[in-house]
């Protein structure tokens, strides 16, 4: 916290107010970088975004081997599950099966509105799911940014 000089004071502010805050204005500054890069550099700042997207997505999936408690399709995306929580998504699991699970997400905490780009950042839960999962396979199904009403983030076992 920033000490203020004696006598100044400022209203306090919950910590779940902050981080809600602070959140929702870091995710939509990610996409407006996102977007400017799109936009400056076409194919090549996609490029970027997934190349950067995957890197993140291998340091998160070396730091959840100690959290995953075992390489299947549910407990790979109750990881994932975890990720979308701190990121503030907001769904539900809507398939629960032993092979194939389905996270629906109803509003994108970015909130991205050029497919590529969802499909660029996207590339940190795939290699996630890849790297955590013994033959697992992650896709989104449908897109906000698509023109569908939600997302489905699919993890199944690959055949």
């Amino acid at each position: 916290m920033v000490e203020l000089p004696p006598g100044v004071k400022i209203e306090d502010v919950s910590v779940e107010k902050m981080y809600r805050s602070s959140t929702a204005a870091l995710m939509n500054r990610i996409r407006r970088l996102y977007e400017e890069m799109y936009n400056r550099f076409g194919s090549e700042g996609i490029d970027i975004i997934r190349d950067v997207s995957a890197e993140f997505g291998e340091e998160i999936a070396e730091r959840g081997r100690e959290k995953v408690k075992g390489s299947d399709a549910k407990s790979v995306a109750l990881f994932l599950v975890r990720i979308f929580n701190n990121a503030r998504g907001e769904g539900k699991v809507v398939d629960w099966g032993d092979k194939r699970v389905v996270i629906r997400v109803y509003r994108c905490p970015y909130p991205f509105k050029v497919p590529e780009i969802c499909e660029a950042h996207t590339t940190m839960e795939r290699v996630v799911v890849e790297r955590l999962g013994k033959g697992l396979s992650y896709c989104i199904e449908k897109s906000i940014p698509r023109g569908d009403p939600f997302c489905d983030h699919v993890i199944e076992e690959s055949e």
